[in-house]
């Protein structure tokens, strides 16, 4: 037992004898993170209760709707999405859009005078709008 206690204080003792900072902390490898998914959608409509209906291609977040957005009776819409993302020429009905996807947004202070929109949907935002896929858009890797 008392070999076991000498022997902790000889050990300091020899590092600090050869020149290591006892100071120094290890700094932990970065994380790798994952690219941010592409995600792909349709523009349905402009509203104002709820911003921006996009319908998402390949992905699992958004919503069930129902609603008449072209007066031609009532209709499904799944895994749509409510943004306040500004699109400009982008948020034309139809138009197809590729982007990242986050949960969350905030919706500006409106005064809406008709039911344009299902009211109460989770907001997100869509970052890196584009109209081109996420593919043409990656940078090409150097061999």
């Amino acid at each position: 037992m008392k070999t076991a206690s000498l022997l902790a204080p000889l050990a300091a003792l020899t590092l600090l004898a050869s020149g290591c900072n006892l100071i120094t902390t290890c700094v932990e490898p970065e994380v790798p993170t994952c690219p941010p998914i592409c995600v792909s959608g349709k523009v349905l409509r402009q509203t104002c209760m709820a911003g921006t209906l996009v319908q998402l291609d390949n992905s699992q977040e958004g919503q069930t709707i129902q609603f008449d957005f072209d007066g031609n009776g009532v209709k499904t819409y799944q895994h749509v999405v409510s943004t306040y993302t500004e699109l400009g020429t982008l948020a034309q009905p139809g138009t197809r859009l590729y982007f990242t996807l986050s949960r969350g947004g905030t919706a500006p202070e409106l005064q809406c005078l008709a039911n344009d929109a299902p009211s109460g949907m989770t907001k997100y935002t869509l970052s890196n709008v584009s109209a081109t896929t996420c593919a043409e858009k990656a940078p090409a890797s150097s061999n």
